[in-house]
Order: C-alpha cells, then sequence, then structure tokens
C-alpha cells in the first residue's frame, strides 16, 4: 500500500505559529484564513482514517476465504500425493491457520511501514504546492493500492465507500486557498488518483526522484 504518514502526532507542528495564510469562501458567506496547522490538522484526520480502515481491511483477509481454502487444499494433496517420479520436497507440510497468520501479520507491518515513510510530507514551513500534491498522491494512492490487495485475493470489499472522498477534495480546496490559488481542483472519483502530480501506475518522473532520492 506506497506511502503515507499515518499516526496523529507526527502532523502536530513543533512551531504551530503559521507563517503564509490566504483566504478562501466559508459557507456562511464570510471569509476564513487557511492556515498551515488547519491543513495539518485536516490531514490528519484523514489519514487516521486511512490507516483504519486499512487495519479493518487487514482483519477481512486474516482468515480466508473459499479461494484460499481451494489452494490450501491442492498443496495439502500434492504434499501428501507427490508426482510419481517427482522429486520429494523436504519443505514441511503446508500450515493454512501459520500462513494466514503470517500473511495479516506481513501486510499490517507493511501498512505501518507506507504510513510512516511519508511522514513528513507536511513538514515544511510554509508548505509548498509540491508538498500538499505529495500528501493528496500519497492518500489517494493508499486507497487504491488498498482495493486493489482484496480485489486481488478474492475478498469482497466491505469498506468500499469508507474514505470520504468529499473531505479530500475539500482539503484539496483549503490547500488552493492556502496557495493563493482561486480555481476549485476538479472533481475526483473515488479511484482516481491523478492530481496532476503524476500517475502512480507510472514510474516516477526524474524530477520527483531527484528531490525524493528515499523513495526509490
Amino acid at each position: 500500500m506506497g506511502s503515507l504518514p499515518c499516526h496523529h502526532d507526527i502532523f502536530i507542528p513543533v512551531n504551530a505559529t503559521p507563517r503564509r495564510m490566504a483566504t478562501s469562501g466559508c459557507d456562511d458567506g464570510k471569509f476564513k484564513t487557511i492556515t498551515r496547522e488547519d491543513l495539518v490538522e485536516e490531514a490528519a484526520a484523514l489519514t487516521r482514517s486511512l490507516y483504519r480502515i486499512c487495519l479493518r481491511s487487514i482483519k477481512v483477509i486474516r482468515w480466508g476465504n473459499a479461494f484460499d481454502d481451494k489452494e490450501f487444499e491442492k498443496r495439502e494433496e500434492e504434499f501428501a500425493n507427490p508426482s510419481a517420479g517427482g522429486m520429494l520436497s523436504m519443505a514441511p507440510p503446508p500450515n493454512k491457520e501459520d500462513e494466514l497468520r503470517s500473511r495479516a501479520e506481513y501486510y499490517k507491518s507493511y501498512a505501518r511501514e507506507y504510513f510512516v515513510q511519508e511522514s513528513d510530507c507536511l513538514d515544511n514551513d510554509p508548505l509548498l504546492e509540491r508538498d500538499i500534491k505529495r500528501y493528496l498522491y500519497y492518500l489517494r494512492k493508499g486507497e487504491k493500492d488498498r482495493k486493489w490487495l482484496l480485489g486481488d485475493m478474492m475478498f469482497k470489499d466491505p469498506f468500499k465507500n469508507s474514505l470520504d472522498q468529499e473531505r479530500i477534495n475539500k482539503f484539496e480546496e483549503m490547500g488552493n486557498g492556502y496557495l493563493g490559488l482561486d480555481a476549485e481542483p476538479e472533481r475526483k472519483d473515488e479511484d482516481s488518483i491523478d492530481d496532476d502530480f503524476f500517475d502512480a501506475d507510472d514510474e516516477e518522473p526524474e524530477w520527483f526522484k531527484k528531490h525524493h532520492p528515499h523513495l526509490r
């Protein structure tokens, strides 16, 4: 599941005083100042939401499904009745419970690393446009990868609409307000991660690799 900050504490700025502010329209017709703190606080909430959904998805795959059952039955039969003339395997017999537990633990560790790896997304003060786009990229990519993983393992996604896409779009609008951009961002559907940063299915462009060599 990529890279993205996860725990709320990584978003608490050491220096809380914002250095750059802009105005953005509010529902009551007045103008509200968008600060770095506003963006950091909202990003923390969005990130925690995705992280919880990822952990719940891992619980879904923990006990396996009919597809897993068939795979284990096939392997157990092959282990008990090796093909005539084939080489006997010295590996232990398949252990369904152990393998399912190990699989869940692997993805739990992977998800944790995924979220921690990019915990510096919003560290700059003031925030730059690339910082906000970088955060949105990994937020959207994380949700897309989560869905792909469940589908690849033949699991239904019980959390398909759990991540608030409207709130993500609102965060993007807040980012534009903070940066002093007037145009509203193009609305994204729940499976889209094209935020004019770069496409998650493509290799990262050279300029991104240059500025973020630790991601390679």
